[in-house]
C-alpha cells in the first residue's frame, strides 16, 4: 500500500465514495483526504501536506480547471490529476498541465497507473537536485549544484549568484528568468531582487522597523522579505508539509 497524502475533490457524493473505494485499495487510508467544495478544498490545503490531488471537471459552485488553477498559483509542489464522466473533457484539462487525466468510475489499472507516474516524476525531481547547471557567468560557463548557492540577488543592473563558500558569479540572465529555472529546485523570490533556497531558511521575522520582514538562513546572511511575498512563503512552506504551530 502507498503513502502517498492524496486529495479527492468531487461535490457528488456517490462519485466520492466510489473514487475513496479505488484510492484505498492502492493507497493507506489514512492518506486519503476528500473535499466536497471550493471552501473545503482551500481548507484541506491548509491543513494538510497533500502532494497529489484528484479534481473533479464539473461541480456546482467551482470547477477542477478553477480548482487546479489556484493549486498552481498557492502549492506549486502538489500534482494533480483531472476525474471526470465525460470523455471530451479532456482535451481541454490538458491545457492546465496535469499529471494525468482520469474518467469516472475509476479504473484501478488506470489507477495503479498514474501512481506510478507520479512517484517517477517525484524520483526524477529528488534527483535534479543534486544535477549540475550550467551557467553563463562574466567568468565563462560555470557548473553548480542548487545546493551550492547562497542565494541570487540584483544588485543595480548586475545580477550576482552567491555560493556558500564564498565565490560570486555574474550572469547574463535577468531575475525572472533566473526565477522560472530555480524554482524547480526549491528557490522562492523573497524579493524583488532576491532569491533563496527555503531549505536553507532558518526564520523569517518583521525586519527592524516592522514594515517589512527579513530571512535568516542557515549561513547567517539575512535577505529582505517583501511584505506581499511573506504569506506566500507561508503558503509554500505549508505545501511542502512544514507545521505552522
Amino acid at each position: 500500500m502507498k503513502t502517498i497524502p492524496v486529495l479527492i475533490v468531487d461535490d457528488d457524493a456517490n462519485s466520492m465514495k466510489l473514487s475513496r473505494q479505488a484510492m484505498e485499495q492502492l493507497i493507506e487510508p489514512a492518506f486519503v483526504h476528500c473535499a466536497s467544495s471550493a471552501a473545503e478544498t482551500i481548507q484541506v490545503l491548509q491543513d494538510t501536506p497533500i502532494e497529489l490531488a484528484f479534481l473533479d471537471i464539473d461541480m456546482p459552485d467551482t470547477n477542477g480547471f478553477s480548482v487546479a488553477e489556484y493549486i498552481h498559483r498557492n502549492y506549486p509542489s502538489i500534482a494533480y490529476v483531472f476525474l471526470t464522466g465525460y470523455v471530451d473533457f479532456a482535451a481541454r484539462s490538458f491545457d492546465y498541465e496535469p499529471l494525468d487525466f482520469l474518467t469516472k468510475p475509476i479504473d484501478l489499472m488506470r489507477l495503479q497507473k498514474t501512481l506510478d507516474r507520479f512517484e517517477h516524476r517525484s524520483r526524477q525531481n529528488t534527483e535534479s537536485h543534486q544535477e549540475r547547471i550550467a551557467l553563463d557567468t562574466s567568468e565563462g560557463l560555470v557548473l553548480l549544484t542548487p545546493g551550492e548557492i547562497s542565494h541570487i540577488v540584483k544588485e543595480h543592473r548586475t545580477v550576482k549568484i552567491l555560493c556558500l563558500d564564498g565565490r560570486e558569479y555574474g550572469v547574463r540572465r535577468s531575475m525572472d528568468e533566473l526565477e522560472a529555472i530555480f524554482s524547480d529546485f526549491g528557490f522562492f523570490r523573497t524579493h524583488q531582487s532576491y532569491l533563496v533556497p527555503l531549505a536553507n531558511v532558518v526564520s523569517v521575522r518583521p525586519a527592524r522597523f516592522g514594515k517589512t520582514y527579513e530571512a535568516l538562513m542557515e549561513n547567517g546572511a539575512c535577505l529582505p522579505v517583501s511584505r506581499d511575498r511573506y504569506q506566500r512563503i507561508r503558503t509554500y512552506l505549508s505545501s511542502r508539509g512544514v507545521h505552522f504551530i
